[in-house]
């Protein structure tokens, strides 16, 4: 499924819509998402799918799974029956619910999907509440810049529309809905793309030479990975596989974590901070270091450098590769997404070679997935 973020207006939220698809985890046909990205082109579209969801629209549909009568769709909320069939009226136009008789509605593939949780928080969190508001405002934030290229955890398009001097990470938990919902984008980014593990050769270039005896060996650090989805899948993946498996976030995101522990320990960490596990086979980082400048990335690459075993740690950082030419919309599209939220940028093969260069490491090879989704850097600490 694709992802979002474009350059203008209705643009952005194509693209925007496109994003919150890719976060839905197959959980309908390529059809079924081809027909729904075609539908779904303007902001009055995405705009009623968000009131449909205040007002219960899809989950009702979803729950009678049969001709609901307009009345009946207004009721949860206690809704104007004349703004609910305005509404509908648009959603019908898109395909996100059925229109079956005289001001009486089925519900739809899509309708099924905006009752998913990953679904619900892209387009509440990602899409609308914040996504939306920001996006609005990018062109008059690049004309006080006098369109510089925007630099800065703390001076980019979300800081001037919320008129704070805080780093996203440091502004999301002031709102506890909005630290929820960016903690389950983080778990459904990847969408249907395919997982790096089942095209990356980890057994040759990771598990093979691994030092894994003894009780204190660590295998792998999920660098800042959240509530530990990705690790989890690689204990999944490799179940006999000797080693620790250790999960490293903020305590705050550590807390949300459902990991089974009898796999995967957790450790509170600071990405600015000495990286405390030293010697590990792999060292994983997926959709970090694109949130953070050079200089910054520099800072967090240091610290990580400082831990690793010469000739023997990997570091494998999972992200988008930009193409030099012919760039694929899908990234092109979330490294406006990454202007608009965090102030950095996604980064082209020279650009992630100068950076990591800068850093200390050498890039032992470039992996490309299949399809537009993230490629993988495979890096080691210089000799």
């Amino acid at each position: 499924m694709s992802d979002l973020v474009a350059a203008e207006a209705i643009d952005h939220l194509y693209g925007q819509l496109s994003h919150s698809l890719g976060s839905f985890q197959k959980q309908h046909h390529e059809a079924d998402r081809l027909k729904a990205l075609k539908a779904a082109q303007g902001p009055t579209q995405v705009m009623c799918v968000r009131i449909a969801i205040d007002m219960g629209i899809f989950v009702t549909l979803t729950e009678r799974n049969r001709p609901v009568p307009l009345a009946e769709l207004a009721a949860p909320r206690g809704a104007s029956p004349i703004l609910a069939e305005r509404v509908l009226r648009v959603l019908a136009g898109i395909g996100y619910v059925s229109e079956c008789g005289e001001r009486t509605y089925a519900p739809t593939a899509m309708t099924r999907q905006m009752t998913v949780r990953l679904s619900i928080v892209m387009m509440m969190f990602i899409i609308f509440d914040v996504g939306m508001p920001t996006l609005a405002k990018v062109p008059e934030f690049l004309r006080r810049i006098d369109f510089h290229n925007p630099e800065g955890p703390t001076t980019g398009a979300l800081q001037f529309v919320e008129r704070t001097d805080k780093v996203i990470w440091d502004w999301i938990p002031g709102h506890p809905d909005y630290m929820e919902s960016c903690n389950t984008f983080k778990e459904g980014d990847r969408g249907s793309r395919p997982s790096w593990l089942e095209w990356f050769p980890v057994q040759e270039r990771l598990l093979d030479g691994a030092c894994t005896e003894g009780d204190g060996a660590v295998l792998m650090v999920d660098v800042a990975g959240g509530r530990g989805h990705d690790l989890a899948a690689f204990a999944a993946k490799f179940p006999d596989v000797e080693g620790r498996l250790l999960l490293e976030d903020l305590p705050r995101v550590l807390e949300e974590s459902s990991v089974d522990a009898t796999w995967i320990e957790k450790l509170p960490f600071d990405l600015f901070k000495p990286q405390p596990l030293h010697a590990a086979r792999v060292y994983y980082m997926k959709f970090i270091l694109h949130d953070w400048s050079d200089e910054d990335n520099q800072r967090i690459l240091q610290q990580l450098a400082g831990a690793m075993q010469k000739g023997y740690s990997k570091l494998i950082i999972e992200e988008f590769v930009l193409a030099d030419r012919d760039c694929a919309m899908l990234q092109a599209m979330w490294d406006w997404e990454m202007l608009v939220f965090c102030n950095s940028m996604e980064r082209s093969q020279a650009q992630w070679t100068r950076l990591l260069e800068s850093a200390g490491f050498r890039v032992m090879k470039f992996w490309s997935p299949p399809g537009d989704g993230q490629g993988i850097i495979e890096a080691e600490v210089k000799e």
